[in-house]
């Protein structure tokens, strides 16, 4: 198959490296596959263009992909409509058989296009939220008219896709989140981040990794540390991340909640964030960011710890409560009982946290998740259009 991944981000975020992974896994299986990314519109330290680069996937910056679209701007209509020509163009010229589309940006410009290039080429959406997309005027549009199939990574989103865009079910199809597991293995030799954290040996490291942004309800969770340390004193909160929102999130609760003994501030880990998730005994995940699988909750799991999750989206999807974790209501009440089991019966967290990396090692695959896009890909080719 003839693949084009269209991703209109030049920022290495959290659908980047999923989409990176899946284009050289593709390739692998012997598809000819080319990701049109944004090209960075000013210098920077970091970007998708960085990493493809390292990673030697065949790539192509030629469009603009100047998300989002602004009707009160001229030069983002002019861009907008340059690269739905030149896309038009490109579908035409190198005989694509699939476009696949991530954002709605690209959405928009890869469907107008697939449709004017009256070729076969068929457009699937992979939706990377983290609630399944909102059924107004403009996606009902989007998708009953410039869709042929889509990806989602939940049963809940799969069927409320399905029921509010008309889909045939045989066009919606769920496939697991993946991570390079080769990567993932509690067993291996880590560094001792807790000495550098200033974490004694003999306390329970309770860790979370996010974007503490407001709507991560990070202040939900210190307010249950409050009531978790008046029963369990011997323990540490280790937030790894940053955000603009800190102080409101996470260092003013911290002070009004007087919890700032147990709780370290562990930053933004790039080199070290492995070593930093293996010193973790529980893991808390109550909110996904831009990332809708929840990849920093799945990464945990495939490092063999024991979670507690809220009852939110597709988080007890990845999570079996009981047997991998606690699913609970992201109240404090709920989650200072949840980790007060952990915390009680320590003999629970090695059995969880096998059972989580089971399931991680099992259900993550890349190889997996990849073969079953390639079905699906196929399928959508033989179906062809959808016509509603």
């Amino acid at each position: 198959m003839k693949i084009l991944q269209l991703f209109s981000d030049w920022k290495w975020t959290g659908p980047s490296e999923p989409i990176v992974n899946l284009c050289k896994e593709l390739e692998r299986r012997g598809h000819d596959v080319t990701l049109a990314y944004r090209k960075p519109p000013f210098p920077v330290e970091d970007s998708l263009e960085k990493r493809v680069l390292e990673r030697s996937v065949r790539a192509t910056d030629r469009f603009r992909l100047n998300r989002p679209l602004k009707f009160y701007s001229p030069s983002s209509i002019k861009d907008t409509l340059s690269d739905i020509m030149d896309l038009t163009d490109y579908l035409r010229a190198e005989n694509v058989d699939v476009l696949n589309v991530h954002q709605s940006h690209d959405h928009i410009l890869g469907g107008v296009a697939a449709r004017r290039s009256n070729t076969s080429v068929v457009v699937v959406r992979t939706d990377h939220k983290r609630d399944p997309i909102s059924p107004h005027p403009g996606n009902r549009l989007l998708i009953s008219k410039l869709t042929d199939g889509m990806i989602t990574f939940s049963d809940r989103a799969r069927r409320e896709d399905a029921k509010h865009f008309g889909l045939p079910h045989d066009r919606v199809c769920k496939i697991n989140p993946a991570l390079d597991l080769d990567r993932y293995h509690p067993e291996r030799e880590f560094k001792d981040m807790r000495s550098m954290f200033g974490i004694g040996k003999d306390e329970i490291v309770i860790g979370m990794v996010a974007r503490f942004q407001k709507y991560r309800r990070t202040k939900v969770f210190l307010d249950a540390v409050k009531r978790i340390v008046k029963e369990y004193p011997k323990i540490k909160v280790l937030l790894v991340g940053r955000s603009s929102q800190m102080e409101e999130s996470v260092i003013k609760p911290m002070r009004r909640l007087g919890i700032e003994p147990w709780v370290v501030i562990g930053g933004y880990q790039t080199d070290n964030y492995l070593d930093t998730l293996a010193c973790m005994d529980i893991f808390v995940f109550l909110m996904p960011g831009s990332d809708g699988t929840a990849r920093a909750l799945r990464e945990a799991m495939a490092m063999g710890k024991p979670t507690l999750v809220a009852d939110r989206g597709m988080l007890p999807e990845l999570v079996e409560d009981g047997v991998s974790g606690w699913v609970v209501e992201d109240t404090p009440e709920k989650l200072a009982q949840a980790a007060l089991q952990l915390l009680r019966h320590p003999e629970r967290r090695p059995a969880m946290g096998r059972a989580a990396y089971e399931k991680a090692h099992r259900e993550f695959r890349l190889d997996r998740q990849v073969e079953a896009i390639e079905k699906f890909y196929e399928t959508m080719i033989r179906l062809g259009k959808w016509k509603k």
